[in-house]
């Protein structure tokens, strides 16, 4: 399974935002090769790090991936399906990049189809999710192209989060956002903070890029 920059770079901004704070635990829906939590775990004090994939064979590759690294006590997977599965806690924040693509260019490939389309889990199910299983000041956070970010402020208006922080995310100074981060917190008043990053500047990796990649790359 490919590993996207922009994945990697929600990862950062998340491990970033709970570095150093004591927490107890986080969900990784639809983890994939369990990237997202990988980075967490590296970079921050949660004392359980859960993941939910409904894929088998990636399922299977987070598991392994998880066992193979430092942090492998305080990681878990999840085969299941998310919406029917029965979570043995609930969180102090859940997160995902979820499928992107609706039901638009659909692949003749049924597993490409679940990795990239939201057939099996719509926004609206995975906030509801979201706020089912966070703590009653939980977080929720979530990787969107930007296109598709004011439908999610539309579907979460109702729900007991509120957003918290907002990253739109460019590829060069010179182009529009293509992806959006947003962190939600739950039943808390908060000061929203928007803010953008660009992937590159002049030809290179920008320094904001690099300082939250720095854990991960071993060249940046």
């Amino acid at each position: 399974m490919k590993v996207c920059t922009e994945a990697c770079l929600f990862g950062a901004w998340l491990a970033e935002e709970f570095r150093g704070k004591d927490m107890d635990s986080a969900l990784d829906i639809g983890t994939g090769t369990g990237l997202l939590s990988l980075m967490l775990a590296q970079e921050t004090k949660f004392a359980k790090l859960d993941a939910i994939e409904l894929d088998e064979p990636a399922a299977k590759q987070a598991t392994a991936n998880f066992e193979a690294s430092p942090w492998s006590p305080r990681l878990h997977v999840f085969q299941g399906d998310a919406l029917r599965f029965s979570f043995p806690r609930v969180y102090s924040l859940v997160f995902s990049n979820p499928p992107f693509f609706e039901q638009s260019l659909l692949s003749p490939d049924a597993r490409l189809n679940q990795a990239k389309h939201e057939s099996d889990l719509d926004l609206a199910s995975l906030i509801q999710l979201a706020e089912n299983i966070t703590e009653e000041s939980g977080y929720f956070a979530i990787l969107l192209p930007y296109l598709r970010t004011e439908s999610l402020l539309e579907k979460i208006a109702s729900s007991s989060f509120q957003l918290y922080k907002r990253k739109n995310v460019c590829q060069t100074e010179k182009h529009a956002p293509f992806r959006s981060f947003c962190l939600f917190r739950k039943n808390s008043p908060v000061n929203m903070h928007v803010s953008t990053i660009c992937i590159r500047e002049n030809g290179d990796y920008s320094p904001a890029f690099s300082r939250l990649l720095q854990p991960y790359y071993l060249y940046l």
